[in-house]
């Protein structure tokens, strides 16, 4: 009897440690996250719009090319990985974050407070100046914020401002691109629009005979350009704070900002 209660014992301590140790393995099991799941697949896969420069575009070769692209593959350089991009129209791009189509929009892309509510940003890497655009010779008469009541302004509905000219009592024109924003104002299907100043010179290098030219401008304001990605994914978002901060350092982000746009725009001019 007494045989059969310690070898009852014994099973009963054996079951107890392979209890133990399965819950251990439980326990030290690591959940992986998007960062892990990158470097597994050896790519950063970026959401650009492609037709967008000087930021992000396609070269007369076929190749991507801009300050955004050049960004994009440092970052991931940094991170360990080779850079792949995917090319959709603006308002998809934040979207194809969410549905994990890729990994993050290296596009300028501002860090709003509305957007800020979706994702986290990184630190900025690039800031420009707001600029509104009207056909040469300003027969719409507008020359402050206050001006825009009633007009049209061209401007996709996702565009970082356009809660805001709405508030200022603008309606909405939607477009899709630079081209069809420019076009809008030329042929008086929108009042104005809204471009940057690297966007505006960029466009007037390419199209001298366009008749546009800037109402104002808005110097209390500025685009910070930052890089997004899914709330809670902070590993990733550390590996891109730290990959901009080395980029900042060695002076490389500025070397990229004068290759692209002939200036320094890494800091802000508010500060």
């Amino acid at each position: 009897m007494k045989k059969k209660i310690t070898i009852l014992l014994v099973l009963l301590m054996i079951a107890s440690l392979i209890s133990g140790c399965s819950k251990k393995e439980e326990e030290t099991e690591v959940v992986k996250d998007q960062l892990d799941n990158i470097r597994e697949a050896g790519k950063l896969v970026v959401g650009i719009e492609g037709t967008y420069p000087p930021f992000n575009y396609v070269d007369d070769n076929g190749n991507y090319a801009g300050y955004d692209v050049d960004v994009a593959t440092a970052v991931a350089e940094h991170i360990g990985v080779e850079v792949e991009f995917v090319m959709a129209e603006w308002d998809a791009l934040l979207v194809g974050i969410d549905s994990q189509r890729w990994d993050t929009v290296i596009a300028d892309v501002t860090a709003t407070d509305e957007r800020r509510e979706k994702y986290d940003f990184s630190e900025p890497y690039l800031y420009t100046g707001r600029q509104v655009v009207v056909k040469t010779g300003n027969e719409v008469g507008i020359h402050s914020l206050d001006d825009i009541n009633g007009k049209k302004v061209a401007t996709n509905a996702t565009n970082s401002w356009a809660s805001k000219l709405e508030g200022y009592g603008a309606e909405i024109v939607p477009i899709d691109n630079t081209d069809q924003c420019a076009q809008a104002v030329i042929n008086g299907s929108a009042d104005f629009c809204m471009f940057n100043n690297i966007v505006m010179g960029e466009y007037l290098k390419n199209h001298p005979e366009a008749e546009l030219e800037v109402a104002f401008v808005i110097d209390t304001d500025v685009n910070e350009v930052s890089i997004p990605c899914r709330k809670g994914e902070e590993r990733l978002l550390a590996e891109f704070n730290a990959a901009l901060q080395d980029l900042r350092a060695s002076g490389k982000l500025a070397e990229l900002s004068e290759k692209w746009f002939y200036d320094d725009l890494t800091n802000n001019p508010l500060q």
